[in-house]
């Protein structure tokens, strides 16, 4: 038993892999097997076997190559859960992401609901044979309130999955997939914190998308597939479930989750009168991809398929081969003109296997090689969701530094602020006419400011704390403290409290006297403080 799985096995209760996704997927969420239940969907499990299956390569010289890919099987998780036990007992590694799909393709067009987010946390701080940070993250979640507490842990072997499982299933519409990746990355960058993991530089931090997919409980891990323990990756229950309303708690107001519904102005009667042809396409076709995509040419991809292999290093691995899939669909698309020669899923497919070794030879350390399942997760880029990927995003996760072909024009030669507002208020006045513009504009009269809604729900219920102030209000912890200030949380707490019991690491229940709450507050506020700075990606 590894040092991590021996402290969560002495303070929590473990699950067993059936109970682990029973959390996830409540009874009767999913569909019945062989079912296809309208409105019922099912999870996915990917397998990956160690047997290998050969495909040919074709080269642009008319040569070719036979190369050897691990066979991958899909499995659908049902309401019964039967298909756990079943991938179980095959004993090859398995992952599957806490979603519900459409089908058995695991693509993000397919996914219909987020039951959990799932951080990985590796890299974690021992001091001797002991997780010192797992310490340290147990503290941040009782003693400084920092971060929000997992539902479920899974000791995966030398790191730790994470994951907060919500009461309530999030519908993945575009936009509101789009506010929970933003919280996720958020999420990860505070979970990575210097308390916590060894990372020193922002750019290490592992970063995955909320479609990602974690080794499953109950299945082997590398450690104890490589020194023959047969060790397996086990799952704890350490809290409750999640709502988005407390998730947002711990994190700033720009990175919270506002929308939970998908939201339009129009209906479908009025969308087909204004937009005849996406009507034609997405609603009478059903047609998912991009409506109206443009046509990069194939050496592009070519380009960076040539950078990858100069310039990939360890640490950002897998996220060059995930961009070069991205570069991949950004050039599939054919146009007589611009891509007469599009890249195709094969042509990738061939590129990313035979570039495997190539990426393994790189490992500097045994429990970081580069595998088959890096390539696998990868290949999942080479969706239209990813065709508008940001350049500077990706000079980010590559850590692969290059210049547009067409530079941004110098800084000395933009127009200045002032420059830009005349500019803003000639349209609007003189070409625009909007003489009445200021008219049903600004914050509507008598709605109260952040600081009124804070101060007077504060004042109507003295016996709150911060938490379920900001929770009433659906703002952040943060937001309270800078309106509340200390001086009146001081006066908060001299209202008489229950006497506060706390947990000690070891177990032990300590009894606190009332008097003793002034400094554990005032203690959590700092900790709170110093973390929340020390995870804005300027000091780490």
């Amino acid at each position: 038993m590894n040092a991590i799985t021996e402290y969560l096995n002495q303070y929590f209760d473990e699950l067993e892999p059936k109970e682990f996704y029973r959390v996830i997927f409540p009874e009767g969420e999913l569909d019945q097997r062989d079912a296809m239940t309208k409105g019922k969907y099912t999870g996915i499990i990917i397998e990956v076997t160690d047997k290998k299956k050969k495909v040919t390569k074709t080269y642009k010289d008319g040569t070719t190559k036979e190369v050897e890919v691990p066979v991958v099987y899909r499995h659908s998780i049902t309401d019964s859960l039967e298909e756990i036990d079943m991938v179980l007992e095959s004993g090859n590694f398995c992952l599957a992401p806490p979603l519900s799909y459409a089908g058995k393709e695991r693509k993000s067009e397919n996914a219909r609901f987020l039951y959990a987010i799932a951080v990985d946390l590796d890299e974690i701080i021992y001091k001797g044979d002991k997780p010192q940070g797992l310490y340290n993250m147990f503290s941040q979640i009782d003693r400084a309130e920092f971060l929000p507490r997992p539902t479920m842990m899974v000791s995966s072997g030398t790191g730790l999955h994470l994951y907060y499982v919500f009461e309530q299933p999030i519908p993945l519409f575009p936009n509101v997939a789009r506010e929970l990746q933003k919280y996720k990355h958020r999420l990860t960058q505070m979970c990575w914190n210097e308390g916590i993991t060894t990372v020193k530089n922002d750019n290490d931090i592992q970063y995955e998308g909320i479609y990602q997919g974690f080794r499953m409980p109950g299945t082997i891990t590398k450690q104890g597939k490589k020194n023959g323990t047969n060790e397996r990756a086990r799952c704890f229950l350490t809290g409750q479930k999640v709502t988005v309303e407390y998730m947002n708690g711990f994190v700033e107001e720009k990175y919270q989750i506002k929308e939970v519904t998908y939201k339009s102005k129009y209906t479908k009667a009025q969308a087909k009168e204004l937009y005849p042809d996406w009507y034609e396409k997405r609603i009478v076709d059903g047609y998912k991809g991009v409506l109206n995509p443009w046509s990069l040419n194939r050496n592009v991809y070519d380009w960076w398929l040539r950078t990858l292999k100069s310039g990939a290093k360890v640490g950002h691995r897998y996220w060059c081969l995930w961009i070069l899939a991205i570069y991949a669909k950004k050039c599939s698309f054919y146009d007589e003109e611009k891509n007469p020669n599009p890249v195709t899923r094969e042509e990738l497919e061939r590129d990313a296997w035979e570039l495997l070794d190539y990426l393994d030879e790189m490992t500097e350390t045994e429990d970081n090689h580069f595998t088959e399942v890096d390539v696998i997760e990868a290949l999942e880029a080479f969706e239209d969701d990813f065709i508008s990927y940001p350049r500077n995003s990706i000079k980010y996760k590559s850590a692969i530094p290059f210049e547009p072909s067409v530079p941004r024009r110098e800084k000395g030669k933009r127009l200045k602020q002032p420059e830009h507002i005349k500019v803003m208020n000639y349209v609007r006045d003189e070409v625009r006419k909007m003489n009445n513009w200021r008219e049903g504009n600004g914050r509507p009269k008598g709605a109260g400011t952040k600081e009124e809604l804070v101060r007077e729900y504060a004042a109507a219920h003295p016996e709150t704390n911060v938490t379920e102030i900001a929770r009433a209000l659906g703002v952040s912890r943060t937001t309270v403290y800078k309106y509340l200030g200390e001086k009146t949380m001081e006066k908060k707490k001299k209202i008489p409290q229950v006497d506060y019991i706390y947990r000690a690491e070891d177990g032990t229940e300590i009894l606190i006297e009332t008097d003793k709450l002034e400094r554990i507050e005032a203690e959590k506020l700092r900790l709170r403080e110093y973390f929340m700075e020390i995870t804005k990606g300027g000091k780490k």
